[in-house]
């Protein structure tokens, strides 16, 4: 998603971009992004997008820009080794077979449906009309859903997930999902872009949550809407063991969140408005992007890639 940041002219590169786009695979779709690294400009050549300050390529396959060019079996990340793992999930991941028996394992019994979910973080963003992020997205799980007139761009490190992500808009006919692959830490969108960011399922499973949030961060639009699924130690579920959540911690690298330690979290990666709703260890929370204003010079957030015109 490319650096228009210093030009202004985000607006008309929605206009260009996004009108008419077919589904999940659009080519025009793929003027938005830039450079997960250095945040330049990339053009495009076929099946591949060009970095034109690193000289890197990253492929397109299937219609999936893929930004990711390292092995992630190789990883220090247990979470980014068991991407293999990841993939073979994506066949039963939006079914009973997967998220009621997490959301009532892990949140405890009598956790909102997938469906409550999608009511709750629909309800926090709002009636959102332009750009969504749907940060780890899986299969486009929140973002198929609670989106419907904005444009969504989905980004994960799964392709079996981003596969099915893509099968499920092309069955539903959805001209306005995009997906990438890429690292929540390394979008590939350049400053203040869009309207509104979702991230559902997957910020305990990010090894620096403040890295993941100044970066989700950086790529909204100031005063933009966040709405988040994750886990907190509650009182339900087997998170309210402390037994369990140390487990979890030290041989999986999740992360199960106190809301002090949470909200202290956002506030130094630039949110503000933290309104969380608890449902035994299960979170739904919403906070926004803090205004330029409410930012020390050193606080805010910005790439220094190659300004981008459209």
């Amino acid at each position: 998603m490319g650096p228009c940041w210093n030009t202004r002219k985000r607006t008309d590169l929605g206009s260009v971009y996004f009108f008419g786009a077919a589904p999940g695979v659009s080519p025009a779709g793929f003027g938005i992004y830039v450079c997960p690294v250095c945040k330049g400009r990339l053009t495009r050549s076929a099946d591949r997008l060009l970095c034109l300050m690193c000289r890197v390529t990253y492929p397109i396959a299937e219609g999936i820009p893929d930004f990711i060019l390292e092995d992630l079996g190789q990883s220090t990340s247990p979470v980014l080794r068991s991407v293999k793992w990841i993939d073979r999930l994506a066949g039963i991941y939006e079914t009973r077979l997967w998220y009621p028996i997490i959301l009532n394992l892990y949140g405890g019994l009598g956790s909102p449906s997938l469906r409550e979910l999608v009511l709750i973080v629909t309800g926090m963003v709002g009636p959102v009309k332009g750009l969504v992020l749907d940060a780890a997205c899986g299969p486009g799980t929140l973002g198929r859903r609670v989106a419907p007139r904005s444009t969504v761009y989905g980004v994960d490190i799964s392709k079996g997930m981003l596969r099915k992500g893509l099968a499920f808009v092309e069955r539903d006919h959805l001209s306005n999902v995009h997906f990438a692959r890429a690292k929540v830490e390394e979008l590939p969108f350049p400053d203040d872009l869009f309207d509104a960011a979702v991230c559902g399922g997957a910020l305990h499973l990010f090894a620096d949550t403040k890295l993941a949030l100044r970066e989700i961060g950086r790529t909204m639009k100031e005063g933009a809407p966040l709405a988040v699924t994750t886990f907190v130690a509650g009182n339900k579920g087997i998170l309210r063991f402390r037994r369990v959540r140390i487990h979890v911690q030290q041989h999986h690298s999740v992360h199960v969140f106190e809301l002090p330690q949470l909200e202290s979290y956002l506030t130094e990666s630039g949110f503000e408005d933290f309104l969380p709703q608890v449902y035994g260890s299960l979170l739904v929370f919403s906070a926004r992007k803090r205004g330029v204003h409410g930012l020390e010079a050193h606080e805010r957030p910005r790439s220094e890639g190659l300004p981008w015109t459209c």
